[in-house]
């Protein structure tokens, strides 16, 4: 087997001694190790003691062909993944080339050959192998881990799973003993825990030199190479168990076989002291519930009297929020249609001293506006009165609902110089509260116009789209800092001046309540949409 891991072994399978005289000197030149044969027979049987990083195989060998000597590789789990180029002077027949590929050739090369195109063929082969290989071992060792995961998972008690950490350590890693020794927060070593495998005779070592080793260098280590913690073994690994920035212990594997570790080990070593931090800490955080849980009685027990005093200011306290918050949101709700209605009134006022005629138009909007208030005040005292408004829910025609609100508003947007534009398409009737959606529509419009300026543009968007109505407002307005944008439907969050925050707090409600969702994407300077998408379900189509 190929024990030299910085020199890689390459086996020249060829008849022909000037051949492989000429491919030793080819493949050592470039700082390779070669062994060379000169039969089919031989070469199986050195492929499978050596493990060769490459194989470079005649076609015409005595004994088995190179044909048959691949076909025999491949079909050994053990040589099955190393690469192998065909060397050939005779079989160049496209049947031939097409055979050996098919039998699990990596390359073909016709002899006389280019000793620069061969290297470069070998090399890649090889590093080919390598990334494979080095992905495989990858491959296993998150297997490894995730089922380190799930057994420690599965228990919260300390004895039992420190167990379970060691019996898993010697079970993934060569070794003969694992040992876990906790710390307390003072670095001290408190509890130790040791478990052993594949040996006859008991092990003899000093525990007090251990425990100096592990409070003397609290650090990572692998040996030969590092000081040794266990100084009685050749081979070891050990590595601090750490959660945060506290150490729980030190986990520590070794071996009675010298040179036992490299770095794919130590890889996965770590990983597995990962895992068993996590589940250290779990089952310390778990024996202190466990602790609290036994004197949560008294604790209780002691507090009744302070929490019941305690809970009667705060149910006088909550009422109190409570009027306040509910002054606010109907001091809110009511002050979006007054909006429209004083805007109308300043018009009429200057027809009216102007001698021109009262615009029929504009005092239809003030009345739907007082109709609207009416309704507001009316849904109120039905909310106080604790009454079903189970009877306001009917099919709603929602391109005349979104009319209706975007006519309302025209002449404040044309008094600020305000585009507001509409392409609204014919939508399915809709089963829910028209108020309650009148009052989302009305409030992101108000909020639209309240954030841009003259020259800036709301634009009104209503489709079908994937079983959905999809309404947006997009505004070209100042737009919502980053820093705020995920706090906008919070309660009593307003990014305007005057603003209660309770007019997109109570629209997303609504719009949960009628099994739909509100959206947002804002750019600061650039502008903000809102998205509102509402389900179509079977009843609309009734």
């Amino acid at each position: 087997m190929n024990t030299n891991y910085n020199l890689p072994l390459v086996l020249v399978a060829d008849d022909e001694v000037h051949t492989t005289l000429m491919l030793e000197r080819i493949f050592e030149r470039e700082g390779y190790q070669v062994k060379s044969v000169h039969d089919g027979i031989s070469a199986l049987e050195a492929a499978i003691q050596l493990s060769p990083d490459l194989i470079l195989l005649d076609i015409q060998m005595p004994g088995l062909n190179g044909f048959d000597v691949l076909s025999s590789l491949r079909e050994n789990p053990s040589t099955s993944n190393i690469p192998t180029i065909l060397i050939t002077a005779k079989a160049r027949k496209p049947d031939d080339v097409a055979h050996g590929l098919n039998l699990g050739a990596d390359d073909y090369i016709y002899k006389p050959f280019d000793p620069r195109e061969l290297l470069a063929r070998a090399e890649s082969k090889m590093k080919a192998r390598q990334l494979e290989e080095n992905l495989q071992r990858r491959t296993q060792e998150l297997q490894a881990l995730l089922r380190i995961s799930e057994e420690l998972n599965h228990s919260v008690e300390m004895g039992d799973l420190l167990d379970i950490i060691l019996f898993l350590t010697l079970d993934l890693l060569p070794g003969n003993l694992a040992a876990l020794y906790r710390l307390d927060t003072d670095g001290n070593v408190v509890g130790q825990q040791t478990q052993t495998i594949r040996i006859t005779e008991p092990l003899t070592y000093a525990e007090a030199n251990v425990i100096e080793n592990i409070l003397k260098v609290p650090r990572s280590a692998m040996w030969p190479g590092d000081a040794p913690v266990i100084a009685e073994f050749p081979s070891g690994m050990s590595v601090l168990l750490k959660h945060g920035t506290t150490t729980l212990g030190v986990l520590v594997i070794v071996s009675l076989q010298s040179n036992e570790y490299d770095e794919n080990h130590f890889r996965l070593f770590k990983g597995i002291s990962r895992q068993a931090s996590l589940a250290l800490r779990n089952a310390e955080l778990y024996e202190m519930l466990s602790n609290h849980a036994e004197h949560l009685e008294d604790v209780v027990a002691d507090r009744t009297a302070e929490l019941k005093s305690a809970q009667q200011l705060l149910v006088r306290s909550e009422k109190l929020a409570s009027i306040g918050h509910l002054a606010a949101s109907i001091a809110h709700e009511i002050n979006n249609p007054l909006q429209p209605i004083r805007i109308h009134l300043e018009h009429l006022i200057e027809d009216i001293q102007h001698g021109d005629p009262v615009d029929a138009i504009a005092v239809e909007s003030i009345q739907q506006s007082i109709e609207r208030i009416t309704r507001i005040v009316s849904q109120l005292l039905e909310f106080a009165g604790k009454r079903s408004m189970d009877a306001d829910v009917d099919f709603i025609d929602l391109k005349r609902t979104l009319d209706g609100v975007i006519q309302l508003n025209r002449k404040l947007f044309e008094q600020k110089e305000i585009e507001l534009a509409a392409q609204i398409d014919t939508l399915p009737l809709f089963y829910g509260n028209k108020d309650q959606l009148e009052q989302v529509f009305m409030n992101l419009v108000l909020n639209a116009q309240a954030a841009m300026e003259k020259g800036d543009q709301l634009k009104i968007e209503a489709i079908v789209e994937e079983k959905q109505i999809v309404i947006r407002f997009a505004d070209t307005g100042h737009g919502i800092a980053p820093d705020q944008i995920n706090r906008i439907f919070d309660p009593f969050f307003s990014t305007k001046d005057n603003g209660t925050g309770l007019g997109l707090f109570v629209s997303y409600g609504i719009i949960q309540n009628h099994h739909g969702n509100i959206e947002v994407e804002s750019k600061l300077n650039m502008g903000t949409t809102f998205t509102i998408r509402l389900p179509i379900t079977e009843v609309n189509n009734t």
